[in-house]
């Protein structure tokens, strides 16, 4: 299985830097990135070549609109051709595609892409979404911008870039604006090739978003403990139902299932449910859900009256 990692984040928030930075020191195989360009006449990929060399990883560009719409067939066929380069070889030992996206892409559509194409489906597992945030400017890029707040929301992890350039109280303050948005997400700092943690510090001035009286409560994250020997059965029905019931509500879901024939890991965004993989080994069994406007109690109580199994209070 060829695990992929999603980098996003808005225009001009450092992807493309970062992404640099974290090809010269990652510790683990990447056999390929992609880099998604908005313009005809991409440019990244010619920033990440001395990089994306120094862990002989190839390079592949998509440019000339969105790899999540004008630009999603192009990236299918960019991934197809990293599977059968796998099976060609050895698909055991097959390293990690990193995909850059443009600034204007959205995560859940290409989710959708690899989620209804059969080889992909069975063969490439969607890990960890990555957000790039602006360290300098981006609270109010999130006051002001719904599409970045939807990013945020979404992502597995959070990097504030620029933390060289900015002080240490506008990281903090940013680090609790986006704390607001998704309260389950790694977030870090990162300044000249270097992450580190930062702790969320709230701003002396609540920040106010532009359209939050018209969006309603804010995205919110919540969080249940799944038994082991939950029916896989049920609990895909149950997600598949609430994620065509509430695409709008339900923005995502992420973690792990202990069924009976080991863990699983499972993501959804929106109403797209990607493929269901075998877990790794790490601990944990809890499913971690981005809630907009959806009441985590309602939702409680759905999954406990039709996935009894996950509860021990319903055994026999």
């Amino acid at each position: 299985m060829i695990e992929a990692v999603l980098v996003s984040g808005f225009l001009g928030a450092g992807k493309t830097t970062w992404l640099a930075h974290h090809l010269r020191t990652t510790t683990e195989e990447v056999d390929l990135v992609v880099v998604n360009d908005f313009a005809d006449e991409g440019v990244d990929h010619l920033l990440l070549r001395d990089a994306a060399a120094q862990v002989n990883a190839r390079i592949a560009s998509v440019v000339g609109g969105c790899a999540c719409c004008e630009r999603l067939d192009e990236l299918r066929a960019v991934l197809l051709d990293a599977v059968n380069r796998a099976h060609a070889t050895d698909a055991r030992a097959a390293g990690r595609v990193l995909i850059e996206t443009s600034g204007l892409a959205e995560p859940h559509e290409i989710v959708r892409m690899i989620d209804d194409e059969p080889v992909l489906r069975t063969n490439l597992a969607l890990r960890t979404l990555v957000i790039v945030v602006d360290g300098l400017d981006g609270r109010r890029l999130l006051r002001h911008r719904a599409t970045v707040r939807a990013q945020v929301a979404l992502a597995d992890r959070i990097v504030l870039t620029r933390a060289d350039l900015a002080h240490e109280e506008e990281l903090a303050e940013l680090a609790a604006t986006v704390r607001r948005l998704n309260s389950s997400a790694e977030v870090v700092a990162a300044g000249l090739g270097h992450e580190r943690p930062v702790t969320p510090v709230a701003p002396p001035v609540p920040d106010t978003f532009d359209d939050a009286e018209a969006a309603g409560p804010e995205p919110r994250s919540w969080s249940i403990e799944l038994e082991p020997g939950t029916s896989w059965a049920e609990y895909a029905l149950w997600l598949d139902a609430v994620c065509r019931a509430h695409p709008q509500r339900l923005l995502r879901s992420k973690g792990r299932v202990p069924t009976a024939n080991g863990p699983l890991l499972v993501q959804s965004m929106g109403a797209e449910i990607a493929r269901p993989v075998p877990a790794d080994g790490h601990a944990g069994t809890s499913m971690v859900f981005i809630l907009d406007g959806l009441a985590p109690d309602l939702l409680e109580r759905s999954l406990r009256t039709f996935v009894p199994s996950a509860f021990a209070a319903h055994r026999g």
